[in-house]
């Protein structure tokens, strides 16, 4: 179908982004909306206050002195607030702004229903960079140079719909469903045929709600005019590809609604209606819209992805339809099945590039997957600049080490898992058990590791890319090919949870093992694990190591050159020290034996930390975690950004009962991550929203 024609299709656009349920007599989104050039900013009332550590935040609104208009000031981080009078709830009912929350590409290919190989993964539906997490949605729009690159894909938005039932790629919604077949297979679908398909598409292909009688019009009137045209039943796929174009090209679908519905409570705020939270929970656990549909794997078979002729997640629906999708109970009971578990045969993995069926046997939901990878930055590791000598200053040498590192950082040799779904099935071990979350992350020793096993000299012609790929690790020993053999409990001197994971240091190092690396570690430490920000980098200051110290040490580089002097240790003062600890680790993560020399040494001094348990001598990266770990202050921090990513936001001083009761929940569950979002989940923080 031409560009003109889909800029014809625009014309059918949904009347309303939000539709009525149950008691919801009135959408504050009512009638509006009508394209998806929609921008939404967030109405915050609450104040800074006694930040901690180095994060500074100004108030001043420059409109109150010159008397002239200006763009209001971006909101703060919520790193500027003060974390202990964040968690003092006293009764200030949250005031969370009502949004539109555009689509980010994974949400958007798994509602069109394709499959991990298909180009339609390439729809140019990027969060903006300015936010911390994916799932943030203030401000997100389409702009013409996006609009552009989008007419180039949404042509194709309907072609699981035309996959043939044995095929790879079809869809349970289609063949499954006797009563879209008249629309399939006949050569003149009847008025009642056409019209249900179009809502039916319009429900389980496009906005995942229920349809308007107008949006259906609309879209009937189109499939009539392409049936119309049609020479016989052949050309009946380009018809529906015209028909689900046409519905991709509306506000209703491309953007989410969290506007609000029914009457105002006696603070001025609207609760989401059933179908806009239950698909503001669907969207936060899966990265996709309850009705997702469920998808037929590749390779053979009769499998396919989880799901009904309904779609993935459908007990969502169904409590939605009810209105039972605002009982607490019905919350927590939708979380605690959606959320991961064991899983021997990883279906929830079976749409993710590069699958492996040597996965492990725990699983997460992918919201929180993509959490996790967000939270700790190690989900981009493949697309770093690759690092070189990776073994450098390790005891482990040769090509065979440095082929088979590079294999677990892209995967493209044999078939084993990489870096970074090995540590994606560490957390899901730990989320499976639910205990003592926060601290068993960055304490564990156990470890899901690569096998090595049939992949030595004579097994294998890739062995040299396969063989030793364990070693990161510091495993000796040959691991064989099974779930139980690569789960490895590693020495309690060498790691000790995420921050240890060869993952994570990889993440946060540059190519060359005597790197400033310990500087982006620590900040990413001071940052995400106690929630304070480090000031900007001063105009007047270079932030550059000499050439002549590059035979150094990064600890020698570092301290003589940065630490020594007042305009850099004015912001490196808050990361170093932070950072020496995994001086112990090279570049690449391995365990370093010697650092130039000399031994390696990663202990640190921690004064003026932001809570008085995390001041002291620090011997190494894991005595550094077993602080962390203990430290009610950096759980608190994890609560944070556990909110930020779910509720797609930051949070605000009015959020402050919401956070109580997360911490309320988790501690009393014993640290159950589970419990941590069923309290968000049911909290007016996520429930309720303020009229713009």
């Amino acid at each position: 179908m031409s560009r003109t024609k889909l800029w014809l299709l625009w014309s059918i656009a949904a009347p309303s982004v939000a539709c009525t349920q149950g008691d919801d007599s009135t959408s504050a989104s009512e009638g509006t909306s009508q394209g998806v050039s929609v921008t939404t900013s967030a109405t915050e009332d609450a104040t800074t206050s006694g930040t901690t550590g180095p994060s500074t935040s100004s108030t001043t609104d420059p409109g109150e002195t010159t008397g002239e208009p200006v763009d209001p000031p971006p909101e703060p981080s919520g790193n500027a607030l003060d974390q202990n009078t964040l968690f003092m709830c006293v009764g200030a009912p949250a005031l969370p702004p009502a949004d539109l929350r555009l689509l980010d590409g994974r949400e958007w290919y798994r509602g069109v229903g394709s499959d991990a190989k298909s180009q339609l993964r390439n729809v140019p539906l990027y969060p903006l960079p300015n936010h911390r997490y994916s799932s943030y949605g203030d401000g997100d729009n389409i702009d013409p140079s996006v609009l552009s690159f989008y007419l180039d894909v949404v042509n194709n938005a309907g072609v699981s719909w035309t996959i043939g039932k044995y095929n790879a790629g079809a869809l349970r919604t289609v063949h499954e469903d006797p009563e879209t077949q008249c629309f399939l297979k006949d050569v003149a679908p009847s008025a009642e045929c056409t019209r249900y398909f179009a809502r039916r598409f319009l429900e389980r292909g496009a906005i995942f709600r229920p349809a308007s009688d107008d949006q259906v019009d609309a879209l009937v009137m189109l499939a009539q005019a392409e049936l119309d045209e049609e020479v016989d039943v052949s050309a009946r796929s380009a018809t529906i590809r015209t028909i689900a174009s046409a519905a991709w090209m509306t506000s209703g679908a491309l953007f989410r609604p969290e506007m609000g519905a029914g009457q105002p409570d006696e603070h001025g705020r609207l609760r989401l209606s059933d179908w806009e939270l239950a698909q503001a929970i669907a969207h936060a656990l899966s990265r996709a819209p309850a009705g997702a549909p469920s998808v037929k794997l590749a390779g053979g078979g009769s499998v396919y992805s989880p799901g009904t002729v309904d779609g993935d997640l459908p007990e969502f629906l169904g409590a939605a339809e009810s209105g039972e999708i605002k009982d607490p109970e019905v919350v927590a009971a939708l979380v605690r099945k959606y959320i991961g578990g064991l899983d021997e045969e990883r279906f929830d993995a079976r749409l993710d590039p590069g699958y492996h069926e040597n996965r492990g046997e725990y699983w997460m939901a992918a919201g929180v997957v993509a959490f996790f990878r967000e939270w700790l930055d190690y989900g981009y590791l493949a697309e770093l600049s690759p690092k070189v000598e990776v073994s450098a200053t390790s005891q482990w040498s040769g090509s065979t080490v440095e082929l088979s590192y590079h294999n677990t950082i892209n995967g493209s040799k044999g078939r084993e898992n990489t870096l970074i779904t090995q540590l994606d099935d560490m957390i899901a071990r730990i989320l499976t058990a639910d205990t003592n979350v926060f601290t068993e992350l960055l304490t564990s020793r156990m470890f899901y590791t690569p096998a090595t096993a049939g992949y030595q000299q004579g097994e294998s012609s890739i062995y040299k890319s396969t063989a030793e790929m364990n070693r990161v690790y510091n495993v000796q020993q040959v691991t064989p090919q099974t779930r139980e053999a690569r789960w490895i409990e590693l020495p309690a001197q060498e790691r000790a949870g995420v921050l240890t994971h060869p993952a994570w240091l990889a993440a946060h190092a540059l190519a060359f093992e005597n790197d400033p690396n310990l500087v982006h570690r620590g900040k990413w430490i001071r940052e995400e694990l106690l929630c304070q920000d480090i000031p900007p980098l001063p105009l007047n200051v270079d932030a550059m190591l000499s050439e002549e110290s590059q035979q150094q040490s990064a600890r020698q580089r570092i301290s003589e050159q940065l630490d020594a002097k007042p305009e850099c240790a004015a912001c490196h003062q808050y990361m170093n020290p932070l950072g020496y600890p995994f001086e112990i680790y090279n570049h690449a993560g391995f365990v370093r034996i010697e650092d130039h020399g000399a031994a390696p040494d990663g202990s640190s001094l921690l004064v003026d930390m932001p809570s008085p348990e995390l001041n002291g001598p620090i011997t190494s990266a894991v005595d550094l975690s077993q602080r962390l770990g203990a430290s009610p202050y950096a759980k608190r921090c994890f609560i944070r950004q556990t909110f930020r990513y779910f509720a797609g936001r930051e949070e605000r001083m009015y959020d402050a009962c919401t956070l109580a009761a997360m911490e309320e929940a988790y501690d009393a569950s014993g640290g159950s991550f589970t419990e941590l979002l069923i309290a968000l989940f049911n909290s007016d923080s996520f429930q309720y929203r303020t009229p713009q």
